[in-house]
């Protein structure tokens, strides 16, 4: 079967997109769970820890959930909407000479934003801004 490359890039944007989107829903996850520990929820949410009572690691915790949270925020969602509107130039107009570059920086800026979220979470600022360059 022949594939073209563009039909290769359509395939890998998809799935880059879900790599992505899952590794968003984790760090959501991971927020609320911060939130749980440090006793940020509403108040009715009697599950969670008191907030007098949480010790000041689970507030930092919670603060380096949410700004990792915020910093997908300000980067994830517009960088898909590009992906996805070069990935739809690169269709419409049958000519397939783009197709790879779509691949390797997508690939690229899915690869960097998990690196860039794990390295955040370890609190490892050098190799977190170093991913980014």
């Amino acid at each position: 079967m022949n594939t073209s490359t563009t039909t290769q890039a359509i395939r890998a944007t998809a799935i880059l997109t879900v790599l992505l989107w899952t590794k968003v829903f984790a760090t959501n996850l991971g927020l609320g769970g911060a939130k749980n520990n440090a006793g940020g929820r509403a108040p009715e949410d009697t599950y969670q820890a008191n907030p007098g009572d949480v010790p000041e690691e689970a507030k930092v915790a919670q603060d380096r959930a949410q700004r990792m949270v915020n910093n997908d925020l300000e980067n994830i969602s517009y960088t898909m909407v590009m992906a996805w509107g070069s990935m739809y130039c690169i269709a419409a107009g049958g000519n397939d000479s783009h197709a790879l570059a779509q691949i390797v920086l997508y690939s690229l800026f899915v690869f960097c934003r998990i690196g860039h979220s794990i390295f955040y979470a370890k609190g490892i600022s050098a190799a977190r801004s170093l991913i980014l360059l």
